[in-house]
């Protein structure tokens, strides 16, 4: 059985947040999904407040967990 861990993120901001916590950069998320880099820096602005980050680092932690709990 999956476990569905709710977020109150949009599917693109769900695989901004998979590619920052994969290390990605802005840039090298934007060539990975096909958008402009300024389109991604929105998203991870948008994405950080909406979870209450300031860091990449916070980010990644969150991927994480995340990852962690739907086994």
């Amino acid at each position: 059985m999956i476990t569905v861990i709710e977020t109150p993120l949009t599917p693109r901001e769900n695989q901004v947040l998979e590619l920052i916590g994969e290390g990605l950069t802005n840039r090298e998320i934007g060539c990975r999904l096909g958008i402009v880099e300024k389109t991604v820096k929105n998203s991870v602005t948008i994405v950080f407040a909406k979870l209450g980050m300031q860091r990449r680092a916070q980010a990644a932690v969150y991927v994480t967990e995340r990852r962690l709990a739907a086994r």
